[in-house]
C-alpha cells in the first residue's frame, strides 16, 4: 500500500532538478576548478597526448590504429560512466563544466597510450608484457597520483588492484577484438 503513497516525480520536476544541478556544477567549476593546478593538468592531458601520438603514429597503419583507438575510447567511456554511476570512483574536478570529467582520460590518455602500445608490440607475447606495464602504470601510478592531487577518488568498494585487473583484461580484449576485425576485413579484400 505504501507504493501508492510515494510521490513519483514528473518529467518537469526532473528537468527542474537537472537545471539546479547544472547551475551548481557551473558555479563549482568557476569557483573551484577553472585555472587551478588540476585544471591545467586536465587541459594539458587533453592536448599534449595528441601531439605525441601524431609524432609517433605509423601513418601506414593509420586507419587500423585509429579504429583501435576509437574502440578503446568507446569501451573506456562506457566502463567509466558505469563505474562513476555506481560510485566505485569519482572525478571531483572538471576540465569543462558541461562535459563529464572523465573525458580527458577516456577519450585522450587511455586510447592514445593503448594505440601506441598496440602499434609497438604486434606479437601477443610482447603485447602482453607491455599491457601488464600499461595496467600497472594506470592502476598503481596514475590513479594514486591523481588521488593525491584530488582529481580522482576511489569509492569504498573499489581498490587499485581492481583497476589493474580491469586494465589488464581491457587491453587484452582490445587486442583480441582488433585481431578478429583485421581477419574479417582481410577476408573481404
Amino acid at each position: 500500500m505504501d507504493v501508492f503513497l510515494l510521490h513519483i516525480p514528473s518529467s518537469a520536476e526532473i528537468k527542474a532538478e537537472k537545471l539546479k544541478l547544472i547551475e551548481l556544477s557551473y558555479s563549482h567549476w568557476l569557483q573551484h576548478d577553472l585555472f587551478t593546478l588540476n585544471w591545467w593538468i586536465l587541459f594539458l592531458s587533453t592536448i599534449i597526448p595528441y601531439f605525441i601520438w601524431w609524432r609517433f603514429v605509423d601513418k601506414h597503419r593509420f586507419f587500423e590504429l585509429v579504429s583501435y583507438g576509437l574502440i578503446c575510447a568507446c569501451i573506456a567511456m562506457t566502463l567509466d560512466v558505469m563505474g562513476t554511476e555506481m560510485l566505485l570512483w569519482d572525478y571531483p574536478d572538471k576540465f569543462l563544466p558541461w562535459i563529464p570529467p572523465l573525458i580527458p582520460a577516456d577519450l585522450v590518455v587511455i586510447p592514445i597510450s593503448a594505440m601506441l602500445i598496440y602499434q609497438s608490440f604486434s606479437e601477443w607475447t610482447s603485447f602482453l608484457f607491455a599491457n601488464i606495464l600499461w595496467a600497472v602504470g594506470f592502476a598503481y601510478i596514475i590513479e594514486p597520483l591523481f588521488a593525491y592531487l584530488g582529481m580522482f577518488a576511489l569509492g569504498p568498494n573499489w581498490f587499485h588492484t581492481y583497476s589493474f585487473i580491469g586494465f589488464l583484461i581491457f587491453g587484452m580484449f582490445l587486442k583480441l577484438c582488433m585481431t578478429i576485425l583485421k581477419k574479417k576485413v582481410e577476408m573481404y579484400l
